[in-house]
């Protein structure tokens, strides 16, 4: 289970865009928070190796647009992978060993949790991009965490145990990078929460390309991103509903 190439070898974007919604910083952690407060759908919003860049702040812009109130967790404090890193499969091998880990990130995905549910949401999901992609099917396959399901943005570190754990829906959005996950995306289509799941591949989009590796100001990535947030948000008004 490693990154995939073009993670460890695809530069991020300058972003320019100017969010709409609040960052907050507390004693546990440090979060960006947007969309309605009376929304009964929360999304926890996991970044890639990247952390807080521009392109994820408009993403969950336009997610609560629908409908959802959109919580981006800090989880790696500010100490993300930059340009420099790139094309340093050792660099990346550390993240995935340390700060990247699952036991390293729990604790500020389950105060996202609650966080949305203290407001007032009845059903969370949550979202991952690349190395949190990860993070999101592990989280929804720990019953004590409390996730109703799962969205997947051009993942890495999937294995096929993960989907079989998974206790809800989930949408995988892979792109022409990433490898085959059909073995572990049937075991959830023949589970009890089949029905609610769907993956779809952007075969003309390259890893990264929603996140911060994307061009959003180029007119086909944009109309891929747009595509993938319809995709996301219908998920979840559904699966939250």
């Amino acid at each position: 289970m490693s990154f995939i190439s073009a993670c460890c070898n695809t530069l991020p974007v300058k972003g320019n865009y100017t969010p709409t919604g609040t960052t907050v910083t507390t004693e546990a952690m440090k979060y960006y928070i947007v969309g309605d407060k009376n929304s009964d759908r929360g999304v926890v919003m996991l970044y890639d190796i990247f952390g807080y860049h521009s392109n994820f702040f408009e993403v969950a812009d336009l997610l609560s647009k629908t409908g959802l109130r959109v919580i981006i967790p800090d989880l790696l404090e500010g100490k993300y992978l930059t340009m420099a890193d790139i094309g340093k499969p050792e660099v990346f091998v550390e993240f995935k060993n340390n700060q990247g880990t699952w036991e390293s990130n729990k604790d500020k995905i389950v105060a996202s949790v609650q966080l949305l549910k203290d407001e007032g949401a009845k059903s969370v999901g949550v979202l991952g991009y690349c190395w949190s992609a990860k993070l999101a099917i592990l989280a929804l396959g720990d019953a004590n965490i409390g996730v109703k399901s799962a969205a997947m943005l051009h993942p890495s570190l999937l294995v096929t145990e993960d989907f079989a754990n998974a206790k809800g829906p989930i949408l995988l959005l892979p792109t022409k990078d990433e490898g085959d996950f059909s073995e572990g995306f049937n075991l959830v289509k023949q589970g009890p929460f089949g029905e609610d799941s769907y993956e779809e591949r952007f075969t003309e989009m390259f890893h990264g390309f929603c996140g911060a590796r994307g061009d959003f100001s180029d007119a086909e990535t944009s109309k891929h991103v747009n595509r993938a947030v319809n995709l996301i948000s219908n998920f979840f008004n559904k699966t939250l509903a």
